[in-house]
């Protein structure tokens, strides 16, 4: 199996309706402290965090359109609405269990920009006074390329020179997120998925 037919298979299956219309590699996260977390700074109430082993794995993002207000061009925009780490190639990802519990969307509220991050990255000394601004900058960026016509409107910010601890900005539509892991027949994460909940 290839990644694409896998990631139309993990779309259809974990992300509610509307489904991506697209998927795109959007990058590589560097995981050093072992855990990922999806949110949104400071509106998120009590992070998720995800168990990775240390590494740097592949991001893919499934993206929708989202028409907006017929009268406001402006609303139109392109949103995430899920991210899809894979820990192991496609066959094996396929070959597993699907029939995993969610975290529930409804209490890990998000408003119209979600982070992936690493806990390093969360933690990193650069992340004091000005620097601390970095989800802010990040989200104006985007705005100034435009975020409503362009597909790939995320950005990407490495937050610990060194070690590469990232962080991934991304727009998004929906109120809250969720998260699945599929695991192996020893619990060990496949491949993570990520989503956004109405």
């Amino acid at each position: 199996m290839e990644m694409r037919q896998l990631l139309w298979r993990l779309g259809d299956r974990f992300v509610d309706d509307p489904k991506p219309a697209w998927f795109d590699h959007a990058g590589d996260l560097v995981v050093v402290r072992g855990e990922v977390v999806w949110e949104t700074p400071d509106v998120t109430d009590g992070a998720v965090y995800h168990e990775l082993p240390a590494g740097t794995y592949p991001v893919y993002v499934g993206t929708n359109a989202s028409p907006g207000d017929d009268w406001n061009p402006d609303t139109f925009r392109y949103d995430v609405r899920a991210v899809v780490i894979p820990l192991a190639e496609p066959g094996r990802i396929a070959e597993a269990d699907w029939d995993v519990e969610d975290y529930g969307g409804g209490f890990q509220f998000v408003e119209d920009y979600a982070v992936l991050w690493d806990g390093q990255a969360m933690r990193a000394p650069s992340l004091t006074g000005a620097a601390s601004s970095f989800f802010e900058d990040a989200r104006d960026a985007i705005a100034a390329r435009g975020p409503h016509f362009r597909r790939d409107n995320w950005a990407t910010v490495v937050l610990d020179e060194e070690t590469g601890a990232n962080a991934f900005v991304f727009p998004v539509s929906g109120e809250s997120v969720n998260g699945y892991e599929i695991l192996d027949e020893d619990e060990n994460v496949l491949c993570l998925v990520l989503t956004t909940y109405e």
